[in-house]
């Protein structure tokens, strides 16, 4: 449905917007069609080959690949994170300064140290009450969000923290969930820390049409707010526009809730079953919060494309004890299954740990569900091929006597949408 609405609104958008921009539709346009690029698969039974059309791994709106991703790194973190209870700090920005971090992530980037070093600063006070010494190191996976559940452009921060600090041995020290007064606190820092920061940046406005489509995604949300719920929330706090949020956790043996967070956090914008096409050609949307509302296809376009993250820059942070060269990472991250290894000899170097990638045919199954490399006949197909390039791609549709010109595109592969509401 949103290639659909692509197909029909992006003539009148593409003059509009930026190279990277064109070339991250062009690349979305093209997934999941056979004719730029497959792998085959061939069953080693009835030797009948079957051709998996390969992704455009945009980092916007595209519901397939953005859901891979979210899918991958939640069964990652669930598998590799430490056994400890994990809570969730969400930080989101008031909406004069929205539009300035989108002009400047560096300013997110320098909000979520400043976050970061917060919280542990705050978690390292309550372990010295607890009677704990010596030098605590801490943790944490954050998450930058470049969206809202009404397809408004709402740059914020999900942050992962374990509730636990590890010694310089590798011993954890458990802590206590903070209450409301600690969260004040934590949020009153985090903003004296960056005020010196924003004082520094520059003042921004709309310099060209995309960053004017920006600007609309930041003041004009399409959906309407729900009224305020009138019970009190736990572990909030509002200070000068920014909104601390740190009453989401899961219990350290909860491996489902844990993976269950951390797709949520890094979850792509889109929710094709949220959207419906109605007779008139226009399309609805139910977001999470809020009403309904009704678009055209050229004002879905231009919402979606004003979503895009900004280039060079990481979505999914690792800090402290979980950064990927951390001396502590080994001793602190959930080991591997024992496998059978020679013991090391005082002139061998220290073996690393290698991180054990999901195989692409392991993450179709879980995203889209269903096995490719299982065949009708009863036997199993074997990856023969990989058709890399569009001549490499017609050239075997061409030997397998299907004509590129009349291939139509494969139905709309938009995965179910996961479980993410924490």
């Amino acid at each position: 449905m949103v290639r659909e609405a692509f197909r029909r609104g992006w003539p009148e958008v593409q003059s509009q917007v930026p190279r990277r921009v064109r070339e991250e539709v062009e690349r979305y346009l093209r997934c999941g069609d056979v004719r730029y690029g497959s792998v085959e698969a061939t069953c080693t039974k009835c030797q009948t080959p079957r051709l998996v059309a390969l992704r455009c791994r945009g980092r916007g709106w595209c519901p397939s690949c953005t859901t891979r991703r979210a899918l991958e790194t939640g069964l990652q973190l669930e598998e590799e994170l430490p056994r400890v209870a994990h809570r969730q700090w969400t930080l989101s920005l008031p909406m004069r300064a929205r539009f300035q971090v989108v002009k400047q992530p560096g300013l997110l980037k320098r909000l979520e140290v400043r976050l970061v070093h917060a919280v542990w600063r705050y978690q390292r006070a309550t372990a010295r009450r607890l009677g704990a010494r010596g030098a605590l190191h801490g943790g944490g996976v954050c998450f930058w969000q470049w969206f809202g559940s009404s397809l408004q452009l709402t740059p914020h921060l999900h942050l992962v923290v374990p509730e636990a600090l590890w010694t310089a041995e590798g011993e954890e020290v458990l802590l206590p969930p903070p209450g409301d007064e600690e969260v004040t606190a934590l949020l009153a820092r985090v903003l004296r820390l960056a005020r010196r920061d924003w004082e520094e940046s520059d003042a921004a406005w709309a310099e060209e049409e995309y960053e004017g489509l920006q600007a609309e995604a930041l003041q004009r949300p399409l959906g309407l707010e729900l009224p305020a719920s009138p019970h009190r929330r736990r572990r909030v706090a509002v200070q000068e526009g920014f909104s601390l949020h740190a009453d989401t956790a899961v219990h350290g043996h909860d491996r489902a809730g844990l993976g269950r967070l951390c797709r949520y956090g890094a979850r792509g914008p889109v929710a094709e079953c949220r959207l419906e096409k109605l007779e008139d050609g226009r399309y609805r949307s139910t977001p999470k919060k809020g009403v309904a509302f009704t678009v055209t296809a050229a004002a879905l376009v231009k919402r979606l494309v004003a979503l895009l993250p900004p280039p060079r820059r990481h979505l999914t942070i690792f800090h402290g004890v979980y950064a990927p060269n951390a001396r502590l990472r080994p001793l602190v991250l959930s080991s591997p299954p024992a496998t059978a290894e020679p013991p090391p000899t005082p002139s061998s170097p220290p073996l690393r740990r290698q991180r054990q990638r999901i195989d692409w045919a392991t993450l179709h199954r879980r995203t889209f569900g269903s096995d490719v490399l299982q065949c009708p006949c009863g036997g199993r197909r074997k990856v023969t091929a990989l058709h890399s390039t569009r001549m490499a791609a017609e050239a075997r549709l061409a030997e397998l006597r299907v004509p590129a010109r009349s291939l139509l595109l494969p139905p709309q592969t938009a995965p179910p949408q996961l479980s993410l509401a924490v």
